[in-house]
């Protein structure tokens, strides 16, 4: 048995590195551990669970207990190695298996429970999130680790998601520019791993390509970076958009 963590009951959540580690110890079998974890992890829990749920003092409510078995199956089923951090895995673990039991709830009398809602297999909806074969809400969850992975990538070039929003050009032009440049740079190994290494966009050669002027590439760096990005990404869903918006704005 491991002695008792070092640090306040603030929650380890705050110190990633930190709690990559002690997920480690939990997984292979230091229950002690895990426990402390858990109960370090409250104050985070009770918030998911109120944004959820929109009630105050949860501690009553079927959903805290719901939401702490969530937590816990997320330090059994998180991915060490992974990109994603705990924080947005645990996060979107909680919520779903939260919204499968309301469901669960809607569809059958106040006195169903969890395991009442079990499939012909035994797994339960919320066992989704976790299971590779699952549809919606494992989708939902790989989105989320996307999007997170695409914030992570953004903040190297001291770039955030709602900065960019709004600094985005308005012009329908603009916009399709931007894309065919980011295009260009994505589609490209060399000019990718220039932007990689140095932060900064390969303005020469991409202006001799795409016969911009290297003023206005720079003009919209942060936009084109967005959209390379976006582009690299995992995120399917808004790569049709981009498609759907080049097809119908070029016509």
């Amino acid at each position: 048995m491991s002695g008792p963590l070092s640090g306040p009951l603030s929650g380890p959540l705050s110190d990633p590195e930190s709690m990559i580690r002690q997920i480690q110890r939990a997984q292979t079998g230091d229950e002690a551990l895990r426990e402390q974890l858990i109960e370090r992890s409250i104050p985070f829990v009770k918030k998911v669970v109120r944004q959820v749920t929109r009630i105050w003092f949860v501690e009553q409510a079927d959903e805290y207990s719901i939401a702490l078995d969530a937590f816990n199956q997320a330090i059994s089923r998180y991915d060490v190695t992974g990109d994603v951090p705990f924080e947005p895995y645990a996060r979107l673990l909680i919520r779903n298996r939260i919204f499968d039991w309301m469901r669960c709830q809607r569809s059958h009398r106040l006195e169903t429970t969890m395991t009442d809602c079990e499939r012909e297999d035994g797994s339960s909806p919320a066992d989704q999130v976790a299971d590779p074969d699952s549809g919606t809400v494992q989708q939902d969850l790989e989105f989320a680790e996307a999007m997170t992975r695409l914030e992570g990538r953004l903040q190297r070039f001291d770039l955030s998601l709602p900065r960019l929003t709004a600094a985005f050009p308005k012009h329908q032009d603009s916009r399709l520019l931007c894309i065919r440049i980011a295009r260009t740079l994505s589609s490209d190994e060399t000019l990718s791993a220039h932007l990689a290494n140095t932060g900064r966009l390969p303005g020469a050669e991409l202006s001799r390509r795409c016969q911009v002027p290297v003023k206005t590439i720079e003009k919209n760096r942060s936009s084109i970076i967005l959209l390379t990005l976006l582009l690299q990404s995992d995120l399917d869903v808004i790569k049709s958009y981009i498609r759907t918006f080049e097809r119908e704005e070029s016509r």
